[in-house]
């Protein structure tokens, strides 16, 4: 299970409206949108993909062992053992390289959204220009610089916590897809008492949690 990590943002309303959905969720897929023409899977096939790989020369992975075995399981590939499903899948996803230098969605929200899934939890409230949402393991830094290119002139506030009460949590503006007045809790190895203490208090707030229920 990932940790969930809580966010919220103030902004005006109608910077919080283009990232709620007629449901009135926030919705990444509004905020910043996948551009490839091919996104209706509804999951992605692992040989559809290393055959995408293949043909879109995509680097190997940065870890020794994981490049070695890549390496060896590309070198075996026959494209001729995908199915038919994969190998539609597969030209999708070269179309979408090719439109936009991404596979698929999931790629794209890892590299650009900052989050492999999408919002959830949410309560948006346009006309307050607030919302709240939560994604998994990190702040969503990605999606929000996104909106900020869209809305230039308007500042965003974004305070943050992780479930890990006291690491993983902060806050920080945007402007014109800028990051500034930032402030980020280091490590949690690297805090003394004092900042240990700072940033718990910091972060049970932002998770409206009580103290006395997180010690029990």
């Amino acid at each position: 299970m990932p940790n969930w990590v809580t966010i919220h943002v103030k902004a005006p309303k109608y910077v919080i409206g283009a990232m709620t959905n007629s449901e009135g969720s926030i919705d990444f897929r509004l905020a910043a949108p996948f551009p490839g023409p091919n996104d209706e899977w509804s999951g992605i096939i692992g040989d559809a993909e290393q055959a995408a790989e293949i043909i879109c020369a995509k680097p190997l992975s940065n870890h020794p062992l994981l490049s070695a075995m890549q390496a060896a399981s590309r070198s075996a590939f026959d494209i001729r053992t995908l199915s038919d499903e994969s190998f539609r899948q597969f030209v999708g996803m070269v179309e979408n390289y090719r439109a936009c230098g991404y596979l698929h969605s999931m790629e794209f929200a890892r590299e650009v959204w900052g989050a492999k899934w999408n919002a959830c939890e949410s309560q948006s409230h346009p006309e307050e220009g607030s919302a709240r949402f939560d994604t998994a393991w990190a702040c969503p830094t990605g999606v929000l610089v996104e909106v900020s290119k869209r809305f230039p002139d308007d500042v965003i506030e974004v305070i943050f916590a992780d479930e890990d009460i006291g690491s993983n949590c902060g806050k920080f503006k945007l402007k014109a897809g800028e990051v500034f007045d930032d402030e980020v809790s280091p490590g949690w190895s690297e805090m003394d008492e004092e900042q240990r203490a700072k940033w718990s208090a910091f972060a049970l707030e932002v998770k409206g949690w009580d103290q006395e229920e997180e010690d029990a």
